[in-house]
């Protein structure tokens, strides 16, 4: 305990409050918290970078203590290179030695760990710094070296860092202000995400889906990764004249739609095609004019009475 990362990181925050006794203020007078994130360099895809963000009240005097602990995955040869410290004399963040899949309860724990402590000894704003209140202010940046394939980082509070006194911690002027951690991780290198954005899936177009609607079949996901299936082919045979909803078919264009509303057309591989025009003929009946499609078989769509039903016609 009297060597971890969190207990000399607590003496030297008591030491720094000590020191700068004239400084002391009231709790009231700080923020109530402060929350950390981890992010991927918007300029830079090979780096990351840690903001923290002051809650309800800005702070520009000392932060006395900070630590936080960025974790990955064991099966990833990514490492953490020199950090670039934001506010370097304000906050001189310094790394501890990286921790590699490191056991817990005698269990190798499957992932990296590196921490980073800082504390200061002077007012962040004798150094032009400043965390603004209710937004994020950019502390640190660390490059990602070794990186093949894809991997997550992140910043956490797990059951090792808990055990070894490395959960995130900052102290603002002597006293404990840290937040929550943005539970959101940085995948980082060559991550592709599936149709549902999850980096490595298996929803991928071309593989099987639900869009949702009772009136298709074997619905995939498309290249765009739109959820999207083939109307029923399930063919009506109409035995009277006065049961039928279409007519004539096959036709040269202009269909006869008989009590029903047209939905949609495709062709026989369940392709769309622009909805033709429809036109009101007789009370009950109306006219479909297909005359601009091409030669062949088409699915028209139909819903009478809240229940659809698919009739097949000859275009001529």
């Amino acid at each position: 305990m009297a060597g971890s990362p969190r207990f000399m990181i607590k003496v030297a925050s008591l030491c720094t409050t000590l020191a700068l006794a004239p400084c002391v203020f009231a709790q009231d007078e700080l923020p109530t918290s402060v929350d950390i994130d981890l992010r991927m360099n918007a300029n830079d895809s090979t780096e990351l970078e840690v903001y923290l963000r002051s809650n309800d009240l800005g702070f520009s005097d000392v932060v006395a203590g900070l630590t936080f602990t960025i974790r990955w995955t064991t099966t990833s040869p990514a490492a953490l290179g020199t950090r670039t410290n934001n506010c370097p004399d304000g906050i001189p963040i310094a790394p501890v030695t990286q921790e590699t899949n490191p056991d817990l309860n005698g269990t190798p724990t499957g992932f990296n760990y590196r921490t980073y402590n800082g504390f200061g000894t002077s007012l962040l704003s004798e150094w032009g710094c400043l965390m603004p209140q209710d937004e994020w202010y950019l502390v640190m940046s660390v490059p990602v070296v070794n990186n093949d394939g894809c991997t997550l980082f992140e910043i956490v509070n797990d059951p090792w860092t808990a055990v070894n006194n490395r959960d995130y911690y900052i102290s603002l002027g002597g006293y404990e202000r840290q937040g929550i951690i943005e539970p959101t991780g940085v995948p980082m290198g060559t991550c592709a995400t599936d149709c549902l954005g999850q980096v490595g899936g298996t929803a991928l177009p071309g593989t099987p889906c639900d869009d949702g609607n009772a009136e298709t079949d074997n619905d995939v996901y498309t290249a765009e990764c739109v959820c999207q299936g083939d109307p029923s082919t399930i063919i009506h045979v109409q035995e009277t004249m006065p049961a039928l909803l279409l007519w004539p078919n096959p036709t040269n264009g202009i269909l006869n739609v008989n009590g029903a509303t047209v939905v949609g057309v495709s062709d026989v591989l369940g392709r769309r095609a622009q909805l033709p025009t429809v036109r009101a003929k007789s009370p009950g009946i109306s006219t479909m004019d297909l005359s601009g499609l091409p030669t062949g078989v088409y699915l028209v769509e139909l819903e009478q009475d809240g229940a659809r039903r698919v009739e097949r016609v000859v275009k001529r």
